[in-house]
């Protein structure tokens, strides 16, 4: 299953299992060496109970290409709620502190429900906006 994850993530390759297992077997690689050990593969995601507790932030840039071939550089601030997972994205042309209040204005208007609290990786700038 590793190897299916691996090749849909990385390569945008999707085949079956079975289909992994075969070609492993055809080319002798099917077994393990003796004695190891199978890891567990742990997927269960990191969420809060109630909606609107704890909202994560974050911002990236990304690099687009204009129509005569400049590299057009733009940064795109996202915020997911950790027990609902839903998620607000906005693209600006500048990272400055205008953006960044104008954004968060954007995700109180538009979650379902009451923002708490804004996670950032830089800490807790925004608290003053929701007491």
């Amino acid at each position: 299953m590793r190897i299916v994850w691996y090749l849909a993530r990385y390569h945008g390759i999707r085949i079956s299992d079975a289909t992994v297992s075969r070609m492993l077997k055809r080319n002798g690689v099917n077994r393990l060496p003796r004695g190891t050990r199978l890891r567990k593969v742990h997927t269960k995601r990191y969420n809060k109970q109630v909606p609107g507790h704890h909202i994560q932030m974050d911002v990236k840039f990304v690099i687009f290409r204009g129509d005569r071939g400049e590299k057009i550089r733009r940064f795109q601030f996202t915020a997911i709620d950790d027990a609902t997972r839903v998620r607000a994205l906005k693209i600006y042309e500048k990272q400055t502190q205008a953006s960044a209040i104008n954004f968060v204005d954007y995700i109180i208007e538009n979650f379902p429900f009451r923002i708490r609290e804004i996670r950032t990786d830089n800490g807790h700038e925004f608290q003053a906006k929701f007491h």
